[in-house]
């Protein structure tokens, strides 16, 4: 179905839920766009732990989901896909849901837009597991995806450049700017002098993250104890709770590694001090928004050079200017990667200046919103207007 020029569109975002994170871009979709977006979704995050946001109850309908195994299923879905009220349907591209199968084909028959919200591909897959995924994603008319690394895949499998929209991923950029407006110019000194009292001279290793074993948070701790030894102090700061928190603090105990591990922290104006006392995040296990959140606030990051094992975030790393990477469960490598990211001489302007860049063009709500409008309107996908995508100024503000 060809979209019409100048038509509002009344838009249907069916998500299983909306975590804490995506509050941004689903306000500025129905504050910033031109277009008539509404939320369908459970009110709870299953086992998750998630935190969920809160939508405004006239933008945001309950759709409950069921789980039975690892199939959920939305039955909502399928009869937004029979209402006449909306022409789109943006719909959560997880395969494994067989309602989202059954929501995108009416959706396709009743003559609406169909696009799926998605990671895409992370990796190259075969057989029957490529089969079924291409299968479901070709029932769209187009694909919202997190990354270009995703796409070029999706190009090697067939699929149109224009039905490819790379939309990127963002967090609250107005709460981040509104914190670093407010923060004190020693808050820098002050924070490293109160976590790492006597040591706050060296520089402050950071990972922000829910602590699970794929994380590979242990190989941070190696790291900083081989730096240590090797006459270049560290400290490791580890915001975040899970079940390898206890393990992590022991390693750091019997290695001798100046760690403080804060549990769960929310605010963004604590968040925000942690990561402006910092000089560097680090990753060795898959990043994913803590690249975001780090380069928010001017701090370069690090992860693993295995872009199968990552996140789509990965791609807002640019070596030498937002940070760099390493050989993947290479702990030489992880320590060399470190050390030669804490020896650049940069002041924390010239940091700032080369990760707000990045945020400012891409991974914000603003540039976000502009995307998916533009998928919304059947506008084919173009890297070329994505790279002329302009610094946003405000959120909110409109193009």
């Amino acid at each position: 179905m060809a979209a019409k020029a100048n038509k509002r569109h009344r838009v249907a975002v069916v998500y299983h839920y909306f975590a804490h994170y995506r509050e941004p871009i689903i306000r500025e979709l129905i504050d910033g766009s031109e277009h008539e977006y509404h939320f369908f979704g459970d009110t709870q995050s299953f086992d998750s732990g998630i935190k969920l946001t809160d939508i405004d109850p006239k933008s945001f309908t309950r759709t409950k989901c069921t789980q039975r195994g690892p199939l959920l299923f939305q039955w909502g879905a399928v009869k937004l896909a029979l209402s006449r009220r909306y022409d789109t349907l943006i719909l959560l591209g997880n395969c494994k849901w067989p309602t989202t199968w059954l929501s995108a084909i009416i959706g396709r028959l009743t003559g609406k837009r169909v696009l799926f919200w998605t990671h895409g591909w992370l990796r190259r897959e075969t057989g029957k597991q490529a089969l079924i995924r291409n299968t479901f994603y070709k029932l769209g008319h187009g694909l919202l995806l997190y990354g270009h690394r995703a796409k070029a895949i999706g190009l090697g499998y067939g699929f149109r450049p224009g039905q490819l929209h790379v939309i990127y991923n963002s967090l609250d950029c107005e709460l981040q700017d509104r914190t670093l407006a407010a923060m004190p110019d020693d808050a820098r000194r002050t924070t490293r002098a109160e976590l790492f009292p006597g040591r706050e001279d060296h520089p402050v290793l950071v990972n922000i993250t829910r602590l699970h074993h794929y994380k590979k948070l242990d190989q941070l701790i190696h790291a900083a104890a081989k730096l240590e030894e090797s006459g270049r102090p560290v400290n490791v700061l580890v915001v975040g709770d899970g079940p390898h928190k206890q393990e992590l603090m022991d390693l750091a105990d019997q290695l001798g590694v100046s760690a403080v591990f804060t549990g769960a922290v929310y605010g963004e104006d604590e968040l925000g001090r942690m990561l402006i006392a910092s000089d560097v995040a680090v990753m060795p296990g898959p990043i994913g928004l803590l690249a975001m959140h780090a380069l928010a606030y001017g701090v370069p990051a690090i992860s693993h050079n295995s872009y199968d094992q990552q996140m789509p975030e990965f791609e807002s790393i640019v070596e030498g200017k937002t940070g760099g990477f390493f050989t993947e469960d290479n702990l030489e490598s992880l320590t060399e990667t470190i050390e030669h990211q804490i020896g650049i001489e940069w002041t924390h302007e010239q940091r700032m200046q080369a990760a707000r860049e990045l945020i400012e063009r891409f991974y914000n709500p603003v540039s976000q919103r502009k995307l998916i409008d533009r998928a919304v309107e059947g506008d084919p996908a173009d890297d070329v207007f994505n790279a002329r995508l302009e610094r946003y100024t405000a959120h909110g503000s409109k193009p």
